[in-house]
């Protein structure tokens, strides 16, 4: 009898530690992000990587790189006329967003998940910069689009994929502050709800550059962001005046944010960049695709949010009528920008007196 109560005993103490590792198991995991600016403007792009490829079979060729990677959460920046030809390649992410149109009115953002994505949302920036001058950002309809990805069943992480003014010129630093600020604005109004947080994509923004756009106060202190970089290659430091600023190649215009919420705790493990070539090693845009990996922690579900709209495609007749509208403005626009030459010739002797900008 005895012997059978010291079997039953063991046989529930065995269940219970099983029961319990499961569980924390089920807690606990790794999340993947991909943020890849894939130069799809028109023909420009196809210039831009390390081997010429024409525009639509590039967008294939990065699409099925793309759908290799194994990662949670893809965010691609640039992803513009030939959006149809990267999307159809990647068969691994069934969720995703739509094309917002072509260079002339899209955003070129977009995302892709093996997870559900929900209650997808575009906002362009209030302010950009330049038609002939500081990067030519006004050309494009530039800004961030965001997603409730569903991480697991029942919880959900806040995602929002960037591509901010390129110019460092002083007015482009100025849309660049416009930029943080709009985005600090729209995070603090609708997404402290106690869910995770990552912000992906490309910042055009070097701490090393030392310029006055300020990411840290005009974004990561108003809305409690941290920089991945910075948190494990620089020991969390954010001051590049600082004695102890470590600066390497890790200091990169594409960029990964993240907060933990009360429902999960995010830590960051790496940022690397994954070898997205082709088999002779030539890469087809002018960056280097961004890894993040996370490990996380669920401290406690959540209710799911009252309304869970998934993304649907724009039809394509109006979005086809749109693109026109939208090239004619274009044109109008650049032909108007050429009151921008005075300032744009006054860059180039500013390049030639002071040297390199950094």
């Amino acid at each position: 009898m005895k012997k059978l109560l010291c079997v039953l005993l063991s046989l529930i103490m065995l269940v219970s530690t099983v029961i319990c590792v499961s569980a924390k198991q089920d807690n606990s995991g790794s999340l993947k992000m991909i943020a890849y600016n894939v130069s799809g403007i028109p023909l420009v792009g196809d210039f831009q990587g390390t081997t010429f490829t024409f525009t639509n079979d590039r967008a294939r060729k990065i699409g099925a790189l793309l759908n290799s990677t194994d990662v949670d959460f893809i965010g691609t920046e640039e992803d513009f006329n030939s959006h149809k030809y990267l999307a159809e390649q990647m068969t691994n992410y069934p969720y995703r967003s739509f094309t917002s149109g072509g260079l002339a009115q899209g955003q070129g953002l977009n995302v892709f998940s093996p997870h559900p994505l929900y209650n997808v949302y575009r906002e362009n920036w209030k302010f950009e910069y330049g038609f002939i001058s500081g990067s030519m950002d006004a050309v494009a309809n530039k800004g961030f689009i965001y997603s409730l990805m569903e991480l697991k069943p029942g919880v959900y992480i806040h995602v929002i994929n960037v591509h901010m003014d390129a110019g460092y010129d002083p007015i482009s630093i100025k849309a660049k502050v416009s930029n943080f600020k709009q985005l600090a604005e729209f995070i603090n109004k609708n997404l402290n709800d106690g869910r995770a947080l990552i912000v992906q994509g490309d910042f055009n923004f070097k701490f090393k550059r030392k310029t006055k756009d300020d990411m840290y106060n005009n974004l990561l202190v108003p809305t409690g962001l941290k920089d991945v970089w910075a948190e494990l290659y620089n020991n969390g430091g954010y001051d590049p005046y600082a004695e102890d600023f470590v600066i390497d190649d890790g200091d990169t215009l594409d960029r990964i944010l993240y907060r933990s919420g009360e429902s999960m705790t995010l830590t960051p493990i790496s940022k690397t960049v994954p070898p997205l070539t082709n088999e002779n090693g030539d890469r087809y845009t002018d960056h280097n695709p961004m890894l993040t990996e996370f490990t996380y922690t669920i401290n406690k579900t959540l209710p799911a949010p009252s309304e869970l709209v998934t993304p649907e495609p724009q039809n394509a007749a109006v979005l086809a009528l749109k693109e026109v509208l939208w090239t004619i403005l274009r044109v109008f626009e650049v032909i108007i920008g050429v009151v921008e030459l005075p300032y744009l010739i006054v860059q180039g002797f500013d390049l030639l007196i002071n040297g390199k900008l950094p």
